[in-house]
């Protein structure tokens, strides 16, 4: 016999004794959360300080998707680098956030996408109130 076919009449046997069916997990691969903390979808504008890859400092706009204590993803028109070094200033509250690039995708022709890590949790840095915390008291109208 193939080592496959053994590997195969392995993996069946497994499944059968812990009771999941061949079909149930046919096609789906496991990944663990490589996350360190919870993302939350964000609409957050940065201004973001960098260097292009000849050496001329940039600022540009952005805007944060999502974001958690350790990092984001912003969507930006410059070019970035995985590993680049980039100062990201939250336009809000004027907060400054030092980050490192950890990837970059192309979302169209003018715009990236770029996950960014923080060196340390900073959940401060993004400084979103929960919506639930900002509703409006309303008084009730009894004759509504």
């Amino acid at each position: 016999m193939s080592r496959i076919f053994d590997a195969l009449k392995n993996v069946q046997a497994t499944r059968s004794k812990s009771g999941t069916s061949d079909a149930e997990g046919l096609g789906v691969m496991e990944r663990p959360e490589l996350r360190q903390s919870p993302r939350r979808e964000l609409d957050v504008p940065l201004t973001v300080y960098g260097r292009s890859a000849s050496g001329t400092p940039f600022y540009q706009k952005a805007e944060a998707v999502n974001g958690s204590a350790t990092g984001g993803l912003i969507v930006m028109g410059a070019a970035v680098i995985e590993g680049q070094d980039l100062l990201l200033i939250n336009n809000r509250t004027s907060k400054e956030q030092v980050c490192r690039v950890v990837r970059v995708r192309s979302r169209d022709t003018e715009t990236n996408e770029v996950g960014v890590a923080f060196p340390s949790p900073n959940p401060e840095f993004w400084q979103v109130a929960d919506v639930a915390c900002i509703q409006p008291e309303v008084p009730l109208d009894e004759g509504f």
